[in-house]
This record gives structure tokens, sequence and C-alpha cells, in this order.
């Protein structure tokens, strides 16, 4: 697969076409921080290893998407390829648009 937009790109657009997401991060294949909006990178990085080592001790593959709740806010994440993006929004959020979104954001708009 290739790599995907610009990572920068790719979350200007992504906040720009979802009113849902307040913040968002795209992370490479290991989990470094490609790009950040809102105050998350660090965070989302942390959930991602978290989630994939609870799926390793599980048996189970990485991660493909996963939410979480966190109070007021719900965390979405999704993985493509060598990339992942993680957005943090309000929990009235619809998980499916956001989801959606992340996908959008990691494939470019040439893939809608």
């Amino acid at each position: 697969m290739a790599a995907g937009p610009d990572p920068d790109q790719a979350l200007a657009e992504l906040i720009e076409v979802s009113a849902q997401i307040e913040g968002a991060a795209i992370l490479d294949a290991d989990g470094a921080i490609l790009a950040s909006i809102g105050g998350i990178g660090d965070g989302a990085a942390e959930l991602v290893r978290t989630a994939d080592e609870a799926a390793h001790l599980l048996g189970r593959p990485p991660i493909s998407q996963c939410e979480v709740g966190l109070g007021d806010r719900l965390v979405f994440c999704v993985r493509d390829g060598d990339r992942t993006a993680v957005a943090v929004a309000s929990t009235d959020a619809t998980a499916g648009l956001v989801f959606y979104d992340l996908r959008q954001a990691l494939r470019g708009p040439e893939a809608a």
C-alpha cells in the first residue's frame, strides 16, 4: 500500500469535513506521530500501543479499529496499511461516520 496523503494536509481536511472530531493524529507503522491536531499526539500513540499489547496478550492480531469511551469523550482509532489515525470526539458522535472519515484521511481523496 502507498504511504498515503500528506499527514498534515489529511488532518486539516479531516477537521474541516468532520464537525464531530475535536482532535486527531496520524501515526506511522512504528507508532511515531506523523501529524497531530488538538494536542492528542502522545496520548494517541500510547492508546494504540496499549490496544495492540492487549490484542497480543489475547492471541489476536494488532487492532484494525477501536472505540474507547473516556468519560465525556470518545476516542476512535483506525489502522489502514502502515498508518493509523486516531480521533477524539464528543460522546454524541456517530461512530460509523468517524470511522469512515478516519479511513478517508488515511487513504486520501482519490479513494472516495
